[in-house]
């Protein structure tokens, strides 16, 4: 399955008015993220001319002064206009800014997206990183002018990191906290801890309360952190690679059970897999299927292994044959 740019037009919106009113000119960094910005969806350019619009007429309103109707009322509210209080002028403008940009001009950016079953996320920061998010998981992004900061509530992400040494990025994930700065890496949260892949540059690792004990992790690197071990370091570049997959829409079996398979595809899917045979179900598997195609893999499992398929609307049951 393709990863779905599922963008909101309120969240395009957002991240336009932002770009409106950053200070010009921009800088050769923000020159970039911002190319890479309006070539990532079509849409991008349209809200990004309607927030230059809005903003100018601020501008205008901001340079001409208070009407002769509300001479004397309170003097210097117009003037007062600025890009960090600019929401005290929308009213008068329409929807747009007073509805998309509630609390987002005091240079902090907060954003929470949750992807649904099936659902592969990629979704453009406010700095120039990216998130590409996994089915059924959760995110929140606070961004301020310190520090940037995601909190993985659930499930898995992979994250390229715009550079910033002056903003650290730091990914919250239950007891583990990972750093980078200019790399790229997932975090994926599970019962007790959560899992660490490297796939460029290098993050710094710890168990929250514990940073003194932090560990590095470069390029093909990956370590589980939880309470309950010591933080390991493995480097498995094949292993990550096969792992991530998910960001391609597919599943990579190398080596998998037929039992894993199977759960992993029920990740994704309403319609589930079952495995009724033990035996069946310990066969190890080798290759690549779309995660959004039980049916496919079921039939080539069932050429495979000689086995026997029996579906219903909610389950693909696969069995061994009966003699």
């Amino acid at each position: 399955m393709t990863p779905t740019p599922i963008e909101t037009s309120d969240e395009i919106e957002r991240a336009a008015s932002l770009w409106a009113v950053k200070d010009r000119p921009l800088t050769p960094m923000d020159e970039a993220s911002l190319r890479e910005w309006l070539d990532g969806d079509p849409r991008r350019r349209g809200a990004l001319l309607r927030a230059q619009a809005t903003w100018s007429s601020l501008s205008r309103a901001r340079a001409l002064g208070p009407s002769a109707r509300w001479q004397g009322a309170q003097p210097g509210i117009i003037a007062s206009v600025s890009r960090r209080n600019l929401l005290a002028a929308t009213g008068a403008l329409g929807g747009l800014m007073a509805a998309g940009l509630a609390g987002l001009f005091i240079n902090r950016y907060i954003n929470e997206t949750i992807t649904r079953k099936g659902e592969i996320r990629r979704l453009p920061m406010s700095d120039g990183s990216i998130a590409t998010i996994n089915t059924e998981s959760r995110i929140k992004i606070d961004m301020t002018d310190t520090q940037r900061r995601v909190d993985l509530i659930r499930g898995e992400a992979w994250f390229k990191v715009a550079k910033n040494k002056e903003r650290p990025f730091v990914v919250a994930a239950g007891v583990a906290r990972v750093q980078a700065v200019g790399t790229a890496f997932s975090v994926n949260r599970r019962d007790g801890g959560a899992e660490v892949l490297v796939t460029e540059g290098t993050v710094k690792a710890w168990l929250d309360g514990a940073d003194q004990q932090a560990v590095l992790l470069n390029a093909g690197d990956r370590t589980f952190m939880g309470h309950k071990s010591a933080i390991m370091v493995e480097h498995a570049p094949e292993a990550i690679d096969s792992a991530l997959a998910w960001r391609e829409g597919q599943i990579a079996l190398n080596g998998k059970s037929l039992s894993e398979a199977a759960a992993e595809y029920n990740r994704y899917n309403q319609i589930k897999i079952v495995i009724g045979d033990p035996d069946l179900a310990r066969e190890r598997l080798l290759g690549r299927f779309s995660t959004d195609d039980p049916e496919a893999f079921s039939s080539a499992v069932a050429q495979a292994f000689g086995a026997e398929i029996t579906k219903t609307d909610t389950t693909i049951y696969i069995d061994t044959k009966k003699k």
